[in-house]
């Protein structure tokens, strides 16, 4: 069994839902455990789904003070940058980055699963995760990176997909990741807590054994990395190999289905695609499935 761990709120329903179903195309052995960030998405997928566990955010902050009290942090410059500038929105922001660490230890300390990969849910995969589920041999922590040149701002890795055993090494590394985004006073903030939760990941070379690279491997794609690489058939080139093309990182897809259009990624400076470039097809893939899926809810109206 793959176990998968994401978080969202309603405004992600479907793209929690293309996940799932990007996953379903290539095994039936996956469970994706969701935290679900109100109750909109909680009564809309609890229940429906076999391979889908719902919890809902309530619970934790219920059970963990230190958590509830995490919801108040001050915000990273990143969560700052992001909201532009409003602080009520960047704390709430930098309190949803901090639920990715927190979300997986719980997976691994509170539901004793054997091992987790933390996916963002607006990742969708165009090939097997198989691929990645077979790296875990490698080691008890598998890291994901920005691919881009200068890491000096965000970090050289990205949080997009981590894997974490639950061993000594995996579930200490997670644990040590968590209490960072929990203790807004920990040793580390000045220096790696600029981004959200990010940059705290290259320490985990550094403080824990057995960290390996995915892309060593395996080839995935995000807007901020379009420009460093090149596609060969389904294939990419990443620092001279020719890779599988797992997946893609959908981070800051705006889509209107009234008008049946889509922006690809302002924020990241991606507003137009070349026609019929592999690229451009991966995005129309993405839309025509989100456009489905909201035709397809029946819960149509709480979306």
């Amino acid at each position: 069994m793959i176990n998968v761990c994401t978080i969202a709120d309603s405004n992600f329903t479907l793209r929690v839902l293309a996940l799932r179903e990007s996953i379903a195309k290539h095994t039936d052995e996956c469970c994706i455990n969701l935290l679900c960030l109100d109750d909109e998405i909680y009564n809309s997928i609890n229940g429906r789904y076999e391979d889908i566990n719902c919890i809902n955010i309530d619970k934790l902050t219920a059970e963990d003070p230190h958590l509830a009290k995490a919801q108040y942090n001050d915000p990273s410059f990143e969560a700052l940058n992001v909201s532009g500038g409003d602080k009520g929105k960047a704390t709430e922001l930098q309190f949803i980055w901090a639920l990715a660490s927190y979300f997986s230890w719980y997976c691994l300390a509170k539901l004793n699963l054997d091992d987790i990969f933390y996916v963002d849910a607006d990742i969708y995969f165009f090939n097997n995760i198989q691929y990645i589920d077979d790296l875990k041999m490698l080691g008890s922590i598998g890291l994901i990176e920005n691919r881009v040149p200068d890491t000096s701002a965000n970090g050289r890795f990205n949080v997009g997909i981590i894997y974490f055993k639950n061993d000594e090494n995996g579930l200490g590394c997670c644990e040590f990741w968590k209490n960072c985004l929990l203790d807004p006073e920990n040793e580390y903030r000045e220096e790696y807590g600029v981004c959200g939760d990010q940059k705290y990941l290259e320490l985990f070379e550094s403080l824990y054994e057995k960290v390996f690279v995915f892309d060593d491997y395996i080839g995935h794609l995000a807007p901020w990395s379009l420009p460093y690489h090149r596609f060969v058939a389904n294939k990419v080139i990443w620092n001279g190999k020719l890779q599988e093309m797992i997946f893609y990182h959908f981070s800051n897809f705006h889509y209107d289905f009234e008008e049946g259009t889509y922006v690809p990624a302002k924020r990241h400076n991606v507003v137009e695609l070349p026609h019929g470039s592999k690229v451009h097809q991966m995005y129309e893939a993405y839309y025509n499935c989100l456009e489905r899926l909201n035709e397809d809810c029946i819960w149509h109206d709480s979306i």
